[in-house]
């Protein structure tokens, strides 16, 4: 894959991370377990009570969250917007060690195994941009983290009664609940960093699970 394309892949990444994991992701290898009917029925009819809902945009504790459909000119401008090729490149995740991009999660929720990243590290322009790491919790659902380097915001497809701001291991955040308690439907916390922003998302953990993980980064 050349550069030009994993820039554009991680682009898509970076504009619909809140729809990256499908609402009844099944990993390979573990992950959530399969729910059962009346569960599933339950799920759904929260899924559709959300999707009547406006969407959320505007700016919460400093960072400016937009729709995922939202227009390029709107979206988050990063290290990587507008580089050449000849200015990206893909370290070894160990090359990012000891740079404010590389995630040290303290906490990890019980049963969390970790998966290959969604995509290498990025560094455009000779600044790490981009990282990412995942995992499945066996029998609940997955989660990762992604650091991005460029502008405080990011893209969301919640209703306005799901996002609220706080504060998450002493730094500015924003914290969108899932749809059910229970953790379906995405919960999302989305720290201001002095590089730009840490996401933490999960499917399948309730809100103060994603909150736990946020608060344990290094």
């Amino acid at each position: 894959m050349t550069k030009r394309l994993i820039l554009g892949a991680l682009l898509a990444v970076a504009l619909g991370v809140g729809s990256f994991f499908a609402a009844y992701q099944l990993w390979p290898d573990g992950g959530r377990t399969e729910a059962q009917p009346d569960i599933v029925m339950e799920w759904e009819a929260a899924r559709q009570e959300e999707a009547a809902k406006p969407r959320f945009e505007g700016v919460v504790n400093g960072i400016r969250l937009y729709r995922t459909d939202a227009d390029p000119a709107v979206r988050r401008k990063w290290v990587c917007t507008g580089a050449r090729d000849e200015e990206v490149a893909h370290p070894a995740m160990s090359d990012v060690a000891g740079t404010p991009m590389e995630i040290i999660p303290t906490y990890l929720p019980p049963g969390a195994e970790e998966q290959p990243s969604m995509w290498p590290p990025v560094i455009c322009k000779g600044v790490v941009a981009y990282v990412d790491r995942v995992w499945i919790v066996r029998g609940k659902g997955d989660f990762f983290i992604i650091r991005y380097q460029g502008e405080q915001a990011m893209d969301i497809s919640a209703s306005a009664d799901r996002v609220s701001a706080a504060t998450v291991g002493g730094k500015r955040a924003v914290l969108v609940a899932p749809i059910t308690p229970d953790g379906y439907g995405q919960s999302s916390v989305i720290l201001a960093e002095d590089f730009g922003i840490t996401i933490v998302s999960a499917d399948g953990l309730p809100l103060e699970e994603t909150v736990k993980i946020a608060e344990g980064l290094q």
